[in-house]
């Protein structure tokens, strides 16, 4: 004992920050084989049981259901966002077209793509609607013929050539 006061003692207490503390229980678990994190949120009795009804339903438990049910409403939250960038990429995109033919009282051509490289083969078509050639840049009105690219990404833009330039392939 050190002493402290006027006729009182300290106890010493040892350094058990060097040393390990010796656990009681079985031994942890490593984080590998640990389960997910929970989460716990209080709801109305009525949501309660739609919860428990729709579980039963689907044959899953009601843990099993708000996973499923948070995880679908996540995804379908980022397509909706992915969905509206390009829709207004779209809309932008039209409408500064439309702008330019109420200037100019000609239809505006987007600059022509040179990378041809993403075609596999060329289908010849007789078309439909006007397209613009992705080689020289011209529009080619409906009803003329033209190539049609075809390649192994349907995510790309959509390749035309004027038959002129589809000859010189």
């Amino acid at each position: 004992m050190i002493p402290w006061r006027s006729g009182q003692e300290l106890a010493v207490i040892p350094d058990m920050t060097k040393r390990q503390q010796a656990r009681r229980g079985r031994k942890p678990i490593p984080d590998k084989e640990r389960k997910d994190q929970l989460v716990q949120t209080r709801v109305p009795g009525e949501l309660s049981q739609t919860l428990r009804d729709a579980a039963k339903k689907n044959r899953v438990t009601v843990s099993q259901l708000i996973r499923n049910v948070l995880e679908d409403t996540f995804d379908l939250v980022d397509t909706v966002v992915a969905d509206a960038v390009s829709l207004g990429h779209g809309v932008k995109r039209d409408a500064l077209r439309i702008a330019e033919t109420a200037k100019t009282g000609k239809r505006a051509m987007a600059a022509p793509a040179r990378n041809l490289g993403g075609v596999d083969a060329w289908q010849e078509v007789l078309l439909n609607r006007d397209v613009q050639c992705a080689r020289c840049g011209i529009i080619v009105t409906r009803g003329s013929r033209a190539a049609f690219g075809i390649g192994g990404d349907p995510a790309l833009p959509k390749i035309w050539l004027c038959a002129s330039c589809a000859q010189k392939l």
